[in-house]
């Protein structure tokens, strides 16, 4: 290849890795021109950030049975990478079949953010030297670090919407199973999850009981009981700190008994306690991701932002159902607040009461 057409290709692979938008698309339009740039049979790209819900791994023309390896090896390389210089060196990956890639890192801010790698059987490689390569890695460290913080800024900015969203919903409406069944649906949404539920604590404290479901296990778990130190849901609440369990089989705590009982089969789950001021109010449960893969600390994060809200909601709606219950209906019967400005849907207690309020 003259050195003419080279840099002219290499331009032309630059332009595209910066108007990328996704990863995905940074793979699909990258990875096949780094290729043909250097004659290479098949490329990829991994990246790995704490940004990232899940490392991205991309490639072009790669036998999935290279592909497996490859990711593996990479995401152990930098897992070992303590620093930027002493990650920083290229390296080779051998391949059962005799197959080897050349494996080099992209770094942003000093850093090594991922790797990109093409098959050895090309002719050019950025170890071969050559002005374009250090600027072509340098370009898509840049591209990949870029695209990371925008991955964080929109799961920042979809926790937001989501929160506002339940928060403005559920500060609409005094009715208990409504409000919790618009947060149960938020909560299934927002973590991907087949299932929700409130486990709410009786009179007592001392048990739980499905007080709202929503999802495939509605018809099986609704009503349901067990003690209140029984279970995930049990230990968070004791322990007041959210928990992802993505396999429950192995989780010694977790309550069984329940599945047995009703046939439903959990399989992972986010529990995070609902906690209004100092007062233990129940536990919030998502139950198995619906893609069958593992739920993320970002999910839990997201349930633990809502959680606060809930509980809040659970606890005003219980205060409100005794006020009624305790003034309203027993002061002036079972038609109270007729032509009372703040009906029995107000979400605050009506002014008559809070005459009475010490």
């Amino acid at each position: 290849m003259q050195n003419g057409d080279a840099m002219q290709r290499t331009m032309e692979l630059i332009r595209v890795a910066v108007a990328a938008e996704g990863f995905e698309e940074l793979s699909n339009d990258v990875l096949p021109r780094l290729a043909g740039l250097t004659a290479a049979r098949s490329a990829f790209l991994y990246v790995s950030d704490l940004r990232l819900h899940a490392p991205h791994f991309g490639n072009y023309d790669l036998p999935s049975s290279e592909a497996s390896v490859l990711e593996q090896r990479c995401s152990t390389w930098l897992e070992n990478a303590q620093d930027a210089e002493t990650s920083a060196g290229s390296m080779r990956i051998p391949i059962e079949d005799g197959t080897a890639y050349a494996v080099h890192p992209m770094q942003a801010d000093g850093r090594v953010i991922g790797v990109v790698g093409v098959s050895e059987d090309g002719m050019a490689h950025p170890s071969s030297g050559g002005g374009v390569w250090p600027g072509l890695l340098a370009t898509l460290g840049r591209v990949a670090d870029h695209l990371a913080a925008h991955v964080s800024a929109e799961r920042k900015l979809h926790h937001l919407n989501t929160y506002l969203t339940v928060s403005s919903m559920l500060a609409k409406s005094v009715d208990l199973a409504e409000l919790l069944e618009i947060a149960l649906y938020c909560c299934m949404e927002t973590s991907s999850a087949d299932a929700a539920s409130i486990l709410l604590l009786d009179e007592t404290k001392e048990n739980f009981q499905f007080y709202r479901v929503e999802g495939a296990a509605k018809p099986l778990l609704g009503g349901s009981t067990f003690p209140a130190t029984e279970g995930v849901a049990g230990r968070v609440l004791e322990s007041r700190e959210a928990e992802i369990v993505n396999d429950v089989e192995s989780d010694p705590r977790f309550y069984e008994q329940i599945d047995l009982k009703t046939g439903f089969r959990t399989h992972n789950l986010i529990a995070v306690p609902l906690i209004a001021g100092d007062e233990s109010v129940g536990v919030l449960e998502v139950l198995n991701r619906a893609d069958g893969g593992l739920f993320t600390a970002d999910e839990r994060l997201i349930l633990v932002s809502v959680a606060d809200e809930i509980a809040f909601a659970i606890r005003n709606a219980t205060i409100f159902d005794y006020v009624v219950n305790t003034y309203c209906k027993r002061r002036q019967g079972q038609n109270s607040c007729k032509g009372c400005e703040r009906p029995l849907g107000s979400w605050t207690p009506c002014m008559r009461y809070r005459e009475y309020l010490p």
